[in-house]
C-alpha cells in the first residue's frame, strides 16, 4: 500500500492495464478453450446458425439431417449418447468475437468519464454505419450479386447478370464514397467518424462484391426483417459488448470516475492554493532574502495543474452521471470553481514574481511589518471560506446550514479583506503615488487582495449558479445536444481550409484503397485480395484529428500496424506447438495474450511519445491473437490460420500507409517547420496587438486578444514537437530549423505572455467570472461577435479608464509607449527572420531589405533589457498625482484592488519586465547570427 502511494500514476496506468489485459482474456477463452467453445459456440460440427441442443440420427457430418430436441424429457438413452451441444451463441459470432477487443481498446481511455464518451461515440458510428447499409438491402435485396441467367448452375463470367433487376449500381457507388466523405468532412467526433466510416466501407466492400450473398440472417427479431445473426446485428452487439468492458475496465479494481477526480483535484487546488500563500506571507514578511523563495515558486507553477485537471474531469463527469439530480448542479459549481481558478493562477504569478525578486533592501522590512499580521489574518480568514465553496461544490446541494455558514464566513473574510485594504494606506503614508522601492511590495499585496477578491467572488457567486442551474437541467441538456448536432454540420466550421485539408487527406486514401481492393486479381498469389475491407478500414480506423500529422505520426501508424501482426506470428508460433485440444494449449495461449495485451496497454496508458503505437499494437493485434480450433475440410478440428494470409495483411496495411503519407505529403504544402514558422508570426502580431490596445486604453480589446494568444501559443507549443530536425526522414539543402531557438523563444514569450495577463488584471475593471449554460461552438461564435462589436461602440462612447488617464497624461509614458512597439517590433521581425533561415549565410546578408534593417537595428540597440522612459514616468507621475495621495483616505477603498496607487505600480512594473524579456528574446537573436 505504501509503494502504491508513492507511485501513484505508475500504479493506476499498471492497474488499468492488468484490467483490460484480464478481462480480454476472460472474453476470448471461448476461443482459447476447445471446452469453453463448445458450451458457447456449440459444436464444431454444428452449422453456424443452430443453437441448443441437436439429434444427429446417425449422420454427424450431414447438419441438415438433424433434428432440434424440444423436450428431453422424450428423449431416450440412445438418443441422449446421439446428442450435441450446437451452444447459446450462433456460431456466425465466433468470426466476430475479436471485434469485442478491438472496439474496447479503440475505445478506452484512462478515466470512466471519456471511455463512455468515446464509446457511445463509435457505437453511434458505427450503428449509422449498419443502418445505411440496412436501408442499400431494402432497396435493392441481393445488392451486387450476380448469378447465372435462366436458373443455370454454371456460365461464365460474362454471362452472369444481377440477381436484383432492379439493382442500379451507379446508385451504389455514388452512395459509397459520398456517404463516407460526408461524414469525414462533418464535424461529428473523431471516434465516431473512425468507426463509422470504417464499418462503412466494410459494408460496401461486400454490398459491390458479385459474389456476397447479402447480411444473412436465421434467427428473427421479429420486427423490421432483423435477425440476431445477421451481419449488421453481430456487429453492432459485439461492439456494444466491447464498450462494455472498455467502461467495466475503468470501473475495476478502483473506479477511475472523472466525478470522484474532479472532487479530489478540486481539494488539491484548494489545499495547493492555501498553502502556498501561507508559505508565501511568511517568507515575503521575513526580514532576509532566502532560497526558500525558489521552492515556494515551484509549488505556485504547479497549483496551475491541479486546477487544468479539474477542468479536464468536467466534461467527461457528464458522461458519467448526465447531470442527473445534484451532480449536474456540482458540475456546473466546479465550472464556476475552475473559472475562478484561472483568475487565481493569474493573479498568484503577480505575487510570485514579487517575491521572487524582492531583495528585502530599502524600507521593505518596515512595510512587511506594518502589513504581516493583517495579512496572516486575511489569509486565514480566505482560507476557510475558499475551503467551504469547495465542500459546497463537492456535494452539490447547498441547503440552509451550508448557505449560513457561506454568509458567515463570507462576511468574515470581507471584513478582514477592508481592513487589509486600510492598513495598506496607512502603511504607505508618507510615500510617492509610485514607489521604486516599494514596488515588488506593492505587487506582492496587490497579488494578494486579488486573490482574496476572487474567492469573495466566488462565495457570492456559488448560490445563485447553484439555484440557477439546479432549476434548468433539463433545458440545459437539450440545449447542449441540439447544439453538439448543430455544430456536427455547421457550414462555417465545414468550409474551413483546415477542416477541408483534414477531411481529404483522410478521405482520397481510403477510396483509392478501396478501389484497389475492388479491382484486384481474383490470383490467390497476388497480395491485394478482391473486395477485402482492409486497406480502407484500417485508414479509417487511424483517422487524424488535425492536418498536418508529420512524418513521424505516419511511421508510429505504421510501426503499431505491422508489428500489431508481426508479434501476434511470434506468439502463434508457439501455441501451434500445442494440439489443439490440449490444455496446455489453452494455458500457454491465454498466458502469452494476457502478457501481450497487460505490455502494450500499459505502453498506451503511459507513454506520450508511444502510446499511439501501443493502442495499435492491442487494437490491431486483437484479430490474429484471438484464433480458435475451427473444423477443417475433413471435418477434424484444427487452427484455421494461414501465415500467407497474415503476411497479405502485413503488405496490405503497409500499402495503405504508405499511400497515405504520399497524399499527406501532397496535400501538405507547407513542411512542419514552415507550420511552426506561421504560427510563431501569428503569435507576435497578437501580441503586439495585445500591448497596442493597451496603450490605446482598450483594455476590454486587450484581454479578448490576450484570450487568443494563450491558444496560439499552445499551438506552437505542438509544434515544437513536431519540428525537430532528427525527425526529418531525408533532409533537403535547407539547413537545419533552429529547434532550440524555438523552444527559447517560447519559454521567454511565455514571461512576456504572463505579463499580459498582469496588465488585463491591474489595467483594467475587475469583473466577476461567470458561468453561463454550455453552448455549441457555433453558438460562441456568434455571442462572441455580438460581444465584440458591442463592446467596440461602448468603447467609443465611453471615457477612457481612469488608469490610462493618469499615464497618458504624462509625457514620459509617449516614451514608455514608442519603447516598449519599438523594442518588440525589431525583436519579432528578427524572431521570424532567425526562423526563417534556411541557407548558411549572415541575417545582414538577407535579400529581405526590412529584415537586414531590423537586425542592424537590433544589433545597434543600446539598454534593450531595460524600460529607458520608466524613471521619468515615476518623476512625472509622482509630482502629478501629489495632491490626489493627500486626499485618499485609509478607509476609501473595500480592497487593495480598487486602490488607483497599487494597479499603477503593478502596471508599470509588468511594464519593465516584458521588455527585459523582449530583450533577452533579443539576445537569443543575435547568438544565432554565427554566419
Amino acid at each position: 500500500v505504501k509503494y502504491a502511494n508513492h507511485n501513484k500514476v505508475f500504479m493506476g496506468h499498471l492497474a488499468l492495464a492488468l484490467s483490460t489485459a484480464t478481462l480480454m482474456v476472460i472474453f476470448g477463452m471461448p476461443l482459447f478453450s476447445s471446452h469453453l467453445r463448445g458450451l458457447v459456440f456449440g459444436s464444431h460440427l454444428c452449422a453456424d446458425t443452430y443453437r441448443g441442443f441437436y439429434l444427429m440420427n446417425g449422420k454427424p457430418n450431414d447438419a441438415e439431417q438433424w433434428t432440434k430436441v424440444e423436450a428431453f424429457s422424450d428423449l431416450t438413452a440412445e438418443q441422449v449418447l446421439d446428442m450435441v451441444d450446437c451452444g447459446f451463441i450462433p456460431g456466425t459470432y465466433k468470426g466476430y468475437w475479436p471485434n469485442v477487443c478491438q472496439f474496447c481498446f479503440f475505445s478506452l481511455l484512462t478515466n470512466t468519464g471519456k471511455t463512455v464518451q468515446t464509446t457511445l461515440q463509435g457505437l453511434i458510428g458505427t450503428f449509422i454505419a449498419t443502418v445505411n447499409v440496412w436501408v442499400l438491402y431494402e432497396i435493392f435485396p441481393s445488392g451486387c450479386l450476380m448469378v447465372c441467367p435462366d436458373g443455370m448452375d454454371k456460365c461464365d463470367a460474362s454471362d452472369m447478370v444481377y440477381k436484383d433487376p432492379n439493382y442500379i449500381p451507379a446508385i451504389a457507388w455514388i452512395e459509397a464514397p459520398l456517404f463516407a466523405l460526408f461524414w469525414i468532412l462533418s464535424k461529428a467526433p473523431v471516434n465516431m467518424v473512425m468507426f463509422l466510416v470504417s464499418y462503412h466501407v466494410f459494408f460496401m466492400s461486400n454490398f459491390l462484391n458479385p459474389q456476397f450473398t447479402g447480411l444473412g440472417g436465421t434467427i428473427p427479431m421479429g420486427f423490421l426483417d432483423l435477425y440476431w445473426d445477421s451481419q449488421t446485428t453481430i456487429i453492432n452487439l459485439t461492439s456494444l459488448l466491447g464498450g462494455f468492458l472498455a467502461i467495466l475496465a475503468t470501473l475495476i479494481p478502483k473506479p477511475l470516475l472523472n466525478t470522484t477526480a474532479l472532487q479530489e483535484n478540486a481539494i488539491i487546488a484548494v489545499r495547493g492554493m492555501t498553502d502556498a500563500w501561507e508559505d508565501s506571507i511568511e517568507y515575503f514578511c521575513g526580514e532576509s532574502q532566502s532560497a526558500k523563495r525558489h521552492s515556494i515558486s515551484s509549488k505556485m507553477d504547479a497549483i496551475k495543474g491541479a486546477f487544468d485537471r479539474t477542468e479536464d474531469s468536467i466534461n467527461g463527469a457528464w458522461f458519467e452521471h448526465f447531470d442527473i439530480a445534484h451532480f449536474g448542479v456540482a458540475r456546473q459549481l466546479f465550472r464556476l470553481f475552475v473559472e475562478e481558478g484561472r483568475n487565481m493562477t493569474q493573479v498568484l504569478q503577480i505575487s510570485k514574481t514579487a517575491m521572487v525578486r524582492e531583495d528585502f533592501q530599502g524600507q521593505h522590512v518596515t512595510f512587511a511589518r506594518g502589513i504581516r499580521d493583517d495579512m496572516k489574518r486575511c489569509n486565514d480568514a480566505t482560507t476557510t471560506l475558499f475551503t467551504h465553496c469547495c465542500k459546497c461544490c463537492v456535494d452539490g446541494q447547498l441547503d440552509k446550514q451550508e448557505r449560513d455558514d457561506l454568509s458567515k464566513y463570507l462576511e468574515e473574510a470581507k471584513s478582514m479583506e477592508r481592513k487589509l485594504a486600510r492598513t495598506f494606506r496607512e502603511t504607505m503614508e508618507g510615500q510617492p503615488y509610485v514607489s521604486e522601492d516599494l514596488a515588488n511590495e506593492n505587487c506582492f499585496i496587490y497579488g494578494f487582495a486579488a486573490y482574496v477578491k476572487t474567492v469573495v467572488d466566488f462565495a457570492e457567486s456559488l448560490p445563485t449558479v447553484a439555484d440557477e442551474f439546479g432549476q434548468s437541467k433539463c433545458k440545459n441538456f437539450c440545449e447542449n445536444l441540439c447544439g453538439s448536432i448543430a455544430d456536427m454540420f455547421s457550414w462555417n466550421l465545414i468550409k474551413n481550409p483546415d477542416n477541408l485539408k483534414f477531411s481529404f487527406v483522410n478521405f482520397l486514401p481510403i477510396v483509392l484503397t478501396f478501389m484497389i481492393a475492388y479491382f484486384a486479381d481474383e490470383d490467390v498469389d497476388h497480395l491485394f485480395v478482391p473486395h477485402a475491407a482492409l486497406m480502407p478500414g484500417t485508414l479509417a480506423l487511424i483517422i487524424t484529428a488535425s492536418y498536418g500529422s508529420t512524418f513521424k505520426g505516419n511511421i508510429d501508424r505504421l510501426i503499431g500496424l505491422v508489428l500489431g501482426n508481426v508479434i501476434p506470428l511470434l506468439v502463434l508460433a508457439v501455441v501451434f506447438s500445442f494440439d489443439c485440444a490440449s490444455w496446455m494449449r489453452t494455458v500457454t495461449q491465454s498466458v502469452l495474450v494476457f502478457l501481450y495485451f497487460l505490455t502494450f496497454s500499459y505502453v498506451y496508458y503511459s507513454s506520450k511519445n508511444w502510446g499511439f503505437v501501443g493502442c495499435a499494437l492491442c487494437g490491431f493485434g486483437a484479430y490474429p491473437l484471438m484464433v480458435s480450433c475451427d473444423a477443417s475440410g475433413t471435418g477434424e478440428l484444427g487452427f484455421n490460420y494461414h501465415m500467407r494470409s497474415n503476411y497479405k495483411i502485413i503488405g496490405q496495411t503497409t500499402v495503405a500507409i504508405l499511400m497515405r503519407m504520399l497524399i499527406e505529403t501532397l496535400f501538405l504544402d507547407h513542411a512542419p517547420r514552415d507550420l511552426a514558422v506561421k504560427a510563431m508570426k501569428d503569435l507576435l502580431e497578437t501580441i503586439e496587438d495585445c500591448y497596442e490596445e493597451f496603450f490605446k486604453g482598450d483594455y476590454e480589446a486587450m484581454k479578448q486578444k490576450h484570450d487568443q494568444v494563450e491558444g496560439m501559443a499552445a499551438t506552437c507549443q505542438k509544434f515544437y514537437g513536431d519540428t525537430a530536425p532528427q525527425l526529418e526522414f531525408a533532409p533537403g539543402p535547407r539547413m537545419p530549423f533552429k529547434h532550440k531557438f524555438f523552444g527559447e523563444v517560447q519559454d521567454k514569450l511565455g514571461t512576456v505572455i504572463a505579463e499580459l495577463e498582469v496588465l488585463t488584471l491591474g489595467a483594467g475593471d475587475w469583473h466577476k467570472a461567470e458561468v453561463t449554460s454550455e453552448k455549441s461552438t457555433v453558438r460562441q461564435a456568434a455571442e462572441k461577435e455580438e460581444k465584440l462589436h458591442r463592446r467596440e461602440a461602448d468603447h467609443l462612447g465611453n471615457a477612457a479608464p481612469k488608469l490610462h488617464n493618469i499615464m497618458s497624461s504624462q509625457d514620459a509614458f509617449s516614451l514608455m509607449k514608442k519603447d516598449v512597439e519599438d523594442t518588440m517590433k525589431r525583436i519579432f521581425t528578427t524572431v521570424i527572420a532567425v526562423l526563417e533561415q534556411d541557407k548558411e549565410q549572415a541575417m545582414t546578408e538577407s535579400n529581405n531589405q526590412l529584415l537586414k534593417d531590423a537586425f542592424n537595428q537590433l544589433t545597434a540597440m543600446e539598454g534593450m533589457l531595460d524600460l529607458e522612459a520608466a524613471p521619468g514616468f515615476y518623476k512625472q507621475v509622482n509630482r502629478d498625482m501629489e495632491g490626489e495621495l493627500k486626499t485618499i483616505q485609509p478607509f476609501q477603498f473595500a480592497s487593495v484592488v480598487d486602490d488607483t496607487q497599487a494597479r499603477l505600480t503593478v502596471v508599470v512594473n509588468s511594464l519593465k519586465r516584458a521588455t527585459t524579456s523582449l530583450g533577452e528574446i533579443g539576445v537569443l537573436c543575435l547568438r544565432e547570427n554565427i554566419y
